[in-house]
């Protein structure tokens, strides 16, 4: 169920992005991670989930979009951030900032958790 998730997500994608001071920027990696809480911390989760990429939003050159979203009914939390490129991600995260931005304290509310680095190949960004 989940890769058919991160599928769906990949196909969200636009091929001609969002706009910033040199014009349209293309996706060209989206990071998905997939996770489902321990009994009763679903909403603890999604805050922990959300942290990074709300941090990231406005300081990371090369963040194109961003969601966090809860299925209640399967006790999960998804989070996509899409960017122009992989190495806007991975350059931050090597950074001192993005080290400090992504210390993540207490994960004992995570049951399970998987990651996608996906390629947009298709949809569409508002």
């Amino acid at each position: 169920m989940t890769e058919m998730m991160a599928e769906t997500m990949a196909e969200t994608m636009s091929e001609t992005g969002s706009m910033n001071e040199s014009g349209p920027t293309k996706p060209g990696y989206t990071f998905v991670s997939v996770s489902t809480a321990a009994p009763g911390r679903l909403d603890e989760l999604a805050e922990l989930a959300a942290r990074p990429s709300e941090r990231m939003d406005g300081k990371v050159p090369g963040l194109i979009a961003r969601q966090v979203g809860v299925d209640r009914e399967r006790n999960a939390v998804v989070v996509w951030v899409t960017f122009d490129r992989k190495e806007s991600l991975y350059g931050y995260l090597q950074s001192e900032e993005g080290r400090r931005d992504h210390e993540e304290g207490d994960m004992s509310c995570i049951a399970s958790f998987e990651m996608y680095d996906l390629e947009p190949i298709g949809g569409r960004l508002v």
